[in-house]
């Protein structure tokens, strides 16, 4: 409590020298009582920059270079400190980005014969259904001749007639040589012409029969078989289309989609053990505190360095009661004095009343930071003073 006399024997004085001059003699008791009962509430506090982060390393190591110095300027991502190379990270970071190459491979693969089953399946299903439907409109009546063109019957019965006229023909030649030995090439080639005739009109007969006549039972019994075959056909490449479009069969291509991301998760996480190898900057602001060198050893969570924002500066104080707070707002005037700086008065405003309690020398108590709008080029952090509320 000795900053606060200090500071309330500073108001004193000021308030009594202020009024010296105009104020007469018998008035100097009265102005004084009237001071000290309107005086302002008045609290200790520590000078803080506005911002500060202590940095420490995740894992253990040895320093292998510390790349900035206390008094630097830094900005996010800027690299600070860095431990040697681990073997076995580096190791492990390979082996993941190897693995991660084969399973990607690997499912690109899949993918692209996947893509390329499901062409050959769209087009053996097109396939089947124009045999089928041919099939079909092909397919032989039983109560029904099997040709209805005219023009087809009319050639078929005009075939016959030719036929049986050369038939004729042929007998007529050969009968010629009826005298002569079998041995004769003449009569020989005249049995082949006769011969051949014959042939020829036995075939002209039965395609005329085929197309006048309905079919008989083994007709239909292949043609039933032929359309059954071709809708069966049919029926399974329209199986086989579904079940790749639904992705029934993608088991294995599910099986390399999770082993490429597994693989994913193994890079990220080798990679970050081959981050943790150096130390980066996680705000802007100005290095202190950093006694690192290197060759020496850190353990993981130990600080580092500390990176503070000087652009502005803050006063907290953590001493004001639960009867005290109630007097403060957000945006309330006050002033400062450092016990360093005597004769400065800093103004500043509160910006923050914290909600939550501490417990110090059976007192309830409340921290409430002040941010300064005035500064001096000799403030130090840690700097205490006394915090004057103003009304």
């Amino acid at each position: 409590m000795k900053k606060l006399s200090i500071f309330f024997v500073l108001l004193v004085s000021l308030a009594l020298f202020l009024t010296s001059c105009a104020a007469k003699p018998d008035q100097e008791t009265t102005l004084l009582t009237e001071n000290v009962q309107n005086q302002s509430l008045i609290a200790e506090g520590s000078l803080q920059p506005i911002n500060s982060l202590a940095h420490s390393f995740s894992v253990s190591g040895q320093v292998a270079e510390v790349v900035v110095k206390n008094g630097d300027v830094v900005k996010p991502s800027d690299v600070l400190v860095r431990l040697k190379d681990s073997s076995a990270a580096e190791l492990g970071l390979e082996n993941a980005q190897a693995e991660a190459l084969a399973a990607q491979q690997a499912y690109d693969q899949l993918a692209s014969s996947k893509d390329l089953t499901l062409a050959l399946a769209e087009l053996n299903l097109a396939i089947a259904q124009k045999d089928y439907d041919k099939i079909r409109w092909n397919q032989i009546s039983e109560d029904k001749a099997r040709e209805t063109n005219p023009d087809v019957i009319n050639a078929a019965r005009a075939a016959v007639t030719i036929a049986e006229d050369k038939v004729k023909t042929a007998e007529e030649k050969y009968n010629d040589f009826s005298e002569t030995p079998d041995s004769d090439p003449l009569k020989a080639a005249a049995l082949s012409t006769l011969s051949n005739a014959k042939l020829n009109l036995v075939q002209a007969k039965l395609n005329l029969n085929n197309y006048i006549n309905p079919p008989n039972t083994q007709d239909l019994s292949i043609s039933n078989a032929e359309v059954a075959v071709a809708k069966a056909k049919f029926e399974d490449a329209q199986r086989q289309l579904e079940k790749l479009q639904n992705g029934s069969d993608s088991n294995e291509l599910q099986m390399a989609k999770a082993r490429l991301d597994s693989a994913n998760a193994a890079v990220a996480n080798a990679q970050s053990q081959m981050d943790a190898l150096t130390l980066t900057a996680n705000v802007a602001g100005t290095v202190v505190d950093l006694t690192l060198q290197p060759g020496q050893e850190v353990a993981a969570g130990e600080i580092a360095v500390i990176i503070a924002d000087y652009s502005n500066w803050i006063v907290k104080t953590d001493n004001l009661t639960e009867t005290e707070v109630t007097s403060i707002t957000n945006g309330q005037k006050a002033n400062v004095i450092l016990d360093a700086l005597p004769e400065k008065i800093l103004e500043g405003e509160v910006t923050y009343i914290n909600s939550l309690f501490e417990e110090k020398r059976g007192d309830i108590t409340y921290t409430v930071t002040i941010l300064l709008t005035q500064t001096d080029p000799l403030m130090r952090w840690g700097m205490t003073g006394a915090v004057e509320f103003l009304k």
